[in-house]
């Protein structure tokens, strides 16, 4: 399969260079480099008609575009052989404060989901890499016709009822977190006014999962909590491509 995606890749390449009319990279050839590259993103609809955004050879520029895909599709980014190293990244913000799409950096010979791309309504979205600045650049265009769009992932941060003197104790601060939609790279952070006192590693969860998480609190946070008679705590989480969520308790 790796043979046969690279002759696949190197066939676009020259068409596109052969043939300026073959700027638009339409349906069917990016079909074939998707099975495996997708398994990763839950919640996806299959890109099989999404066009793959495909760099040139020669740096540094994308090949012509623009780039097309139906609602809820992730296109693929293929990086040709003896290609540098690119990425795909949305000039547009996302409510999670990241590029509103974006690849992973790839090195030559190799091809990646551009995530979050199933998350746009129709319209034209502009990209570059973020190696090579504006000079490589493209546009994304997301048509309305056809798929639906995917829901973007949403979470709700709670703090549970806990006593101050056990946290202190035990030198942990529970939260739970609550999935409405299939989430990745979820973060959970706790803070004493302004003072981050905790935070978690990067979850998972699944659509209508939830999870209490001990939060272990760092030597700034030992001491931010060892005095009072309650000590008001807020909660942040994050999740990519997502709307941060946030709780406060006064813990006593």
């Amino acid at each position: 399969m790796a043979a046969a995606a690279q002759v696949i890749r190197l066939d676009m390449t020259s068409l596109m260079r052969n043939d300026d009319s073959m700027g638009i990279i339409r349906r069917g050839i990016g079909s074939l480099l998707i099975a495996g590259a997708l398994t990763l993103l839950p919640g996806a609809v299959p890109a099989s008609a999404a066009d793959s955004i495909v760099a040139d050879t020669e740096c540094c520029t994308f090949a012509p575009g623009p780039y097309f895909q139906d609602l809820g599709e992730i296109p693929l980014f293929v990086n040709p052989v003896d290609a540098n190293p690119h990425n795909v990244t949305s000039t547009s913000r996302g409510p999670d404060g990241g590029a509103l799409f974006r690849s992973q950096t790839v090195a030559a010979d190799t091809t990646t989901p551009v995530d979050g791309a199933q998350y746009l309504e129709a319209g034209t979205y502009p990209f570059f890499c973020t190696l090579h600045g504006a000079g490589m650049s493209g546009e994304l265009v997301v048509e309305g016709d056809t798929g639906a769009v995917v829901a973007r992932p949403s979470i709700t941060v709670s703090i549970p009822a806990q006593s101050l003197g056990k946290v202190r104790k035990s030198s942990r601060i529970k939260v739970r977190v609550k999935a409405d939609t299939t989430g990745r790279g979820i973060r959970i952070g706790a803070r004493k006014g302004s003072k981050a006192i905790t935070s978690s590693p990067k979850l998972s969860l699944a659509a209508g999962a939830s999870r209490i998480v001990n939060l272990k609190l760092s030597p700034a946070g030992r001491k931010a909590v060892a005095k009072g008679r309650q000590v008001a705590i807020s909660a942040v989480g994050t999740v990519a491509f997502g709307k941060p969520s946030s709780a406060k308790r006064n813990l006593r």
